[in-house]
């Protein structure tokens, strides 16, 4: 397919949901689609009344970001770095930024930055524009993952927060030479404006938006020559090299990440770079030349900081050459032997990544949920590629010919909702954590505890991922092929499945408040499953669908609610409560 297995699952008129389910190929779903578009004149007015509902989500024209927009503040750098929270606040937000985002997505060398930051304490005036556009960057994503307790002194919510280091970071980058004089600096930046994108954190915008921002992004990398040997440029240093192998990385990867949102195809064609150094961060040494390598890097079976991104650059052209297979609209199909070496390969390298990233010392204790979370995140970016990758073979004008690849899908489904589900337990039980704890902010070097950094964040800037994965089980659910897929795959029965639908549907519930792309989602997600609910029990569609459609609005119009409460009132919750699991996962027995 095209658009379709890459694109998350957005519920407007025009969106990916649509597109999945309308895919000429998918027929035997054919009776829910006046439905699931709104396009049955008796649904429609209650359809209308459901999109309506977005007017409850506080939106603001950003269409530009971060290259521009209407600012709350006046236009005087001072003054916008006087509305910043006290050092202490800021102190924790960067350290949340480093132990969410940057376990993932390298990109700021943390020690450089240690550096940078108490220069910025010192005397403000001393950091260009660029790198406090960085800074802002850094602080917005911060706030997504902070302790509640970090923001509550301040009398602002994390939203407010939110939205004013966003604001900052575009009149501080409008005000850098990006265009002209662009530095590493400036592409973090904007690899951060991405990331926030994909947060769906940036009020105003559509994914077409994200589309153009990483295309600048990937033509500015290019034309800084990231992609190519640092060996080519001999009066550069080894720090300098290092950090631009290191951010090449996840450039890739966000281009690759956005590819799979959106059915476009990812940019690089000819690249030789080297992947990173098999070093730890400690082994750079600040001098008074600058940052230097004092040590020799380790051999590859040696446990680094650097082994998750080394791993990451070896999947990255496996996952590339599947998506752009997957989303071209015109190479053929791709062939079945094509399909099964790189299935293959695909989940052999996943594998050699989870066996080198849990051996000891990087996979000791006080490292486990950092690993842990870098080895899920790649199990979601190999089981995303594999449902567009089986696809083609599992829709209603071959179904039943492809077995194995119902099966594939199936268990790539199933494995990116049980991640879905780890990451909210996960976040429940910290959330707990965060509640009871009244310790002051860590130093900036100092590890947050790591009870302090649910999962959340995780788990917004991968929810399209599990959106789709939501969709095949419905499909699956309606073709009704269980029966003849399940035996010997380890996947649960019909019963089950329903089960893991149901559960997956209330994550996303909880979460369904948090933006409108949230919402959308969600209000799609509930669409089609109540049109198969319909299907299997032989009430009208209508009927049921009504039914469904209250219950989102009570859920949003509620949530709505408690996360204005909880903002505003409750001194340790930055983000509405997580519902409790009620099904326990138990849908996963046979």
């Amino acid at each position: 397919m095209s658009v379709v297995a890459a694109a998350p699952s957005v519920a407007t008129p025009s969106g990916p949901t649509e597109r999945f389910l309308a895919d000429k190929r998918t027929l035997q779903f054919k009776e829910a689609w006046p439905y699931i578009d709104g396009s049955d004149p008796q649904w429609r007015p209650r359809y209308q009344q459901l999109l309506g509902l977005e007017a409850l989500f506080p939106s603001l024209p950003n269409n530009n970001f971060p290259f521009g927009g209407t600012f709350s503040f006046p236009q005087n750098r001072n003054q916008v770095l006087e509305g910043f929270p006290p050092p202490q606040v800021v102190s924790t937000l960067i350290q949340s930024y480093f132990s969410t985002f940057e376990s993932t997505h390298r990109l700021v060398y943390r020690q450089e930055f240690a550096d940078e930051l108490n220069a910025f304490w010192i005397n403000n005036a001393q950091l260009s524009e660029e790198w406090l556009a960085q800074f802002s960057m850094m602080l917005a994503l911060g706030c997504q993952a902070a302790p509640g307790r970090a923001l509550a002194s301040t009398g602002r919510t994390v939203e407010d927060w939110t939205d004013m280091f966003l604001d900052a970071a575009q009149f501080f980058l409008g005000r850098s030479p990006y265009f002209a004089a662009p530095t590493l600096t400036t592409l973090r930046t904007l690899c951060l404006a991405a990331i926030a994108r994909m947060m769906e954190i940036v009020k105003g915008g559509d994914m077409s938006h994200l589309v153009v921002l990483m295309g600048y992004v990937s033509r500015l990398a290019l034309t800084m020559e990231l992609h190519r040997k640092t060996s080519l440029f001999p009066d550069m240093s080894p720090f300098e090299a290092e950090m631009r192998k290191r951010i090449w990385v996840t450039v890739q990867l966000l281009d690759l990440d956005v590819a799979m949102r959106t059915g476009t195809s990812y940019l690089y064609r000819e690249q030789d770079a080297d992947i990173p150094l098999n070093i730890n961060d400690t082994d750079f040494h600040r001098t008074e030349h600058g940052w230097i390598l004092q040590a020799r890097w380790a051999a590859p079976g040696v446990l680094t900081d650097s082994s998750f991104q080394i791993k990451l650059a070896g999947l990255l052209p496996l996952l590339t050459n599947a998506i752009n297979a997957v989303n071209s609209p015109t190479r053929p199909p791709i062939e079945q032997e094509k399909l099964r070496a790189w299935d293959s390969q695909l989940r052999q390298k996943l594998q050699d990544a989870e066996s080198v990233l849990t051996k000891p010392p990087y996979g000791q204790a006080d490292n486990l949920d950092r690993v842990n979370t870098q080895i899920s995140f790649l199990r979601v970016l190999v089981h995303r590629t594999l449902l567009g990758l089986h696809y083609g073979y599992i829709c209603a004008l071959r179904a039943g010919q492809f077995r194995d690849s119902s099966m594939s899908v199936m268990q790539s489904s199933i494995a990116l909702l049980r991640t879905q589900h780890t990451w909210h337990m996960q976040s429940r039980s910290m959330a707990g954590s965060n509640r009871a704890s009244t310790s002051s902010a860590p130093g900036f070097l100092e590890p947050l505890e790591q009870t302090a950094i649910p999962l959340s964040w995780l788990s917004d800037l991968c929810h399209d991922d599990f959106g789709v994965a939501i969709l095949h089980i419905i499909l699956t659910i309606r073709r009704g092929d269980f029966d003849a897929i399940k035996q010997g795959g380890g996947l649960p029965s019909r019963t089950g499945a329903s089960a893991i639908l149901r559960q997956s549907l209330e994550l996303k519930r909880a979460r369904a408040s948090r933006s409108i792309p949230h919402f959308r989602e969600y209000v799609g997600l509930s669409i089609s499953a109540g049109c198969l609910q319909s299907i299997d029990s032989g009430e009208p569609m209508l009927q049921t669908l009504l039914e469904i459609a209250g219950q989102i609005e009570q859920t949003v119009i509620q949530s709505r609610q408690d996360l204005l409460w909880a903002q505003t009132n409750n001194p340790f919750s930055g983000q509405a409560e997580l519902p409790p699991d009620p099904f326990g996962f138990v849908g996963f027995a046979q």
